[in-house]
């Protein structure tokens, strides 16, 4: 593959709702640019960007896929990311590297919640963008009304630069509104007023009605899209090869190149220039199973070269590259440098992870800022089938969050689960897939425990005497204690208010440590008893029989004998949501809310979506983020956090503790 400078290239994201026809057209692309000889197909489970057998088992993309392009004396750095929501990280890592987005519409799908969400990545990253109306060859293919919906929901900005024509069996070509000046008057019209608004010379011919040359438009409207003024929209049918060719020149006519791009760092920022300082962004990490780990990177200025040793400001360690590759789906094309503004791999760099910034040298020391992953929301408890399994999972949870920052990993200290956190269950479904193919770690992802609490309603008193005598020294301890209720979060508290030395003072540090040590386990659930207050208020001891194990067993037995006359009642945590939905679905989702036991305290109307605050128990949500999507048609998103516990319903604290007792049964 020949050397390019950084002004011949392009890196484009190509995104889009799930099943809409990326794969399609980034194979078509590759054929019509002679990179590959004949087009695979998703059914045939042979196109170059889903390689992975987990894509081939599930159907649908999982991870982004890079995919070198050469066209028309430019290289075409192709990002083709998933659609599925569960891999959004997969999205952002490839609009960090990324100058520009293609966005793909279904014309029969139409307005689906992919579109929405690519729109807002873009957003995000600050990327100009062209969209793809795909599938045109389709049954019920309408483009002209669903060029009427994007303009409805992004604005006049969005403007065909060519339309089909004709639509589903009759479309066989593209007419290209730049340079075919009687093609579509009224869509050629749309066209040349956008373009006009954002060049003054362009609108002051416009409004004299002198012709302006296809030259000139397609200068401006180049301009206008790198400025984020226009969204061209392009027709395409990439099964059909139709469209495809002229995609691939307006890609490299109107998309900028990343050369000047400036780039925030987390100090200042540097602009992508071939002769600058080095900086470039690990975006993307990956293990493949033959040639060990791979780093993604872009250089965001300078020159890399395979035989440099850069310096990883984040593992403060200096890396030796020997290798760089660009990609096409799993083909390595090795080169001897990446410049400014390119996208390439190397491999087997063990102390670099995604986010990581390569410099020069330490002294040359910069960062970028971290990547705006998704929060995962959807929680699973991980359970290793076998001892073996336990011992290696933890290593292997530690490679699958290196290939996939988004997930996060915890351990309940209630419950003692191991908690994956995700965005989503397909996440996890391909997550513990690998663990067992890749890592011989076999899970079970299952509903997490509720980490209830106990703790009492009344206050009470309780005593208790251990006495045994069986030869020689016995034991004795005897101990009465009161037992109250705190306010809520007010923990656990010991007081001693013995008189008169009834428990000798060694004795009354052992009846603490029975308090503590009793309470982890309370009565009704073997939860954590909380929010309560126990004072030892008096008791004996035998000069020679009483021990500190004799008075922790007597303060064991008050303790919990003394809970159970407290009317103990069950806690459960409460979470407070934040759920951002269209404003047509707010009172779908509030009625749902309502049937959580959720209380909803606000909606923030802002603009076309609202805002709804919330609180719920944690157990209505812990697969909340499926049951959103199914209620938004996939539209809705949230942010949750812990706020507090409160005591459970007692309808409810009854069903809690029935299911509790069947699955300990199960056990």
């Amino acid at each position: 593959m020949q050397s390019y400078t950084s002004d011949q290239l392009r890196n484009v994201v190509l995104m889009g709702h799930g099943g809409s026809g990326k794969t399609t057209i980034s194979e078509a692309m590759l054929f019509a640019s002679g990179a590959i000889s004949r087009m695979g197909s998703v059914d045939s489970q042979n196109t170059v960007s889903d390689y992975d057998v987990l894509e081939h088992a599930h159907s649908y993309s999982i991870s982004t896929s890079l995919l070198a392009i050469e066209w028309a004396g430019h290289r075409i750095n192709l990002l083709d990311a998933p659609g599925y929501a569960d891999f959004d990280c997969e999205v952002v890592e490839a609009c960090a590297a990324a100058d520009a987005a293609l966005i793909t519409v279904d014309a029969v799908g139409g307005m689906q919640a992919g579109l929405e969400s690519a729109w807002a990545h873009a957003d995000e990253a600050g990327l100009p963008r062209m969209l793809l109306i795909t599938r045109l060859d389709r049954e019920n293919a309408d483009f002209d009304g669903l060029l009427s919906a994007l303009r409805e929901r992004f604005g006049t900005k969005v403007v065909p630069i060519a339309v089909p024509d004709g639509v589903a069996a009759d479309f066989s070509a593209t007419v290209d509104l730049l340079t075919d000046a009687d093609a579509d008057p009224d869509a050629r019209e749309m066209l040349v007023e956008s373009v006009a608004d954002t060049d003054d010379e362009l609108l002051n011919k416009y409004l004299e009605g002198e012709e302006i040359g296809a030259d000139e438009l397609s200068a401006a409207l180049a301009r206008a899209v790198a400025a984020g003024d226009v969204v061209p929209v392009l027709p395409v049918s990439a099964s059909s090869e139709i469209g495809v060719t002229e995609l691939m020149d307006r890609i490299v006519a109107l998309l900028p190149s990343p050369l000047g791009r400036e780039h925030a760092l987390e100090e200042g920022s540097t602009t992508t220039d071939p002769s600058g300082e080095l900086v470039a962004h690990v975006f993307k990490t990956t293990a493949d199973p033959f040639v060990g780990r791979l780093t993604f990177m872009k250089v965001l200025s300078g020159t890399l070269r395979a035989d440099q040793s850069p310096y990883n400001v984040q593992r403060k360690t200096t890396q030796r590259l020997g290798h760089l590759f660009l990609y096409r789906g799993k083909e390595q094309i090795e080169v001897p440098e990446l410049v400014a503004g390119d996208i390439g791999v190397a491999a087997k760099l063990n102390d670099t992870l995604t986010g990581d910034t390569f410099v020069a040298t330490e002294a040359d020391a910069v960062t970028v800022p971290p990547l705006p992953l998704p929060v995962p929301t959807y929680r699973s408890a991980l359970h290793p089938t076998t001892k073996a399994d336990v011992d290696k999972l933890s290593s292997a949870l530690q490679r699958i969050q290196e290939q996939d920052p988004s997930i996060r990993i915890d351990r309940d200290p209630d419950t003692h689960e191991i908690l994956m956190f995700t965005v989503g269950d397909a996440q996890v479904n391909i997550a513990t897939t690998r663990l067992e193919e890749t890592y011989g770690v076999a899970v079970d992802a299952v509903l997490p425990r509720v980490p209830y609490r106990e703790t009492v309603s009344t206050s009470t008193k309780s005593e208790y005497k251990h006495k045994k005598q069986s030869g020689g020294h016995g034991q004795y301890g005897h101990v009465v204690i009161s037992i109250e209720p705190l306010q809520r979060g007010g923990g656990v508290e010991f007081a001693d208010k013995v008189v008169g030395g009834s428990v000798p003072r060694q004795f009354i540090t052992a009846v603490e440590k029975g308090v503590h040590e009793t309470l982890p386990d309370g009565p009704l659930a073997n939860s954590p008893i909380v929010d309560v207050r126990v004072t030892l208020l008096d008791g004996s001891a035998h000069s020679v029989d009483s021990s500190e194990m004799a008075f922790k067993i007597a303060t064991a037995q008050a303790l919990k004998q003394g809970i159970l006359d407290a009317h103990p009642v069950l806690l459960e945590p409460v979470m407070k949501l934040r759920i951002r939905v269209p404003s047509d679905h707010v009172g779908d989702v509030m009625s749902d809310l309502n049937t959580r036991r959720g209380h909803v305290h606000g909606v923030e109307p802002d603009g076309a979506v609202s805002c709804i605050e919330a609180e719920v128990p944690l157990a209505e949500v812990q697969r909340y983020t499926t049951d959103l999507r199914a209620v938004t048609q996939g539209r809705g998103s949230f942010t949750i956090e812990f706020d507090r516990y409160v005591e459970v319903p007692g309808n409810v604290q009854e069903q809690v503790l029935k299911a509790l007792a069947v699955a300990a049964e199960d056990e």
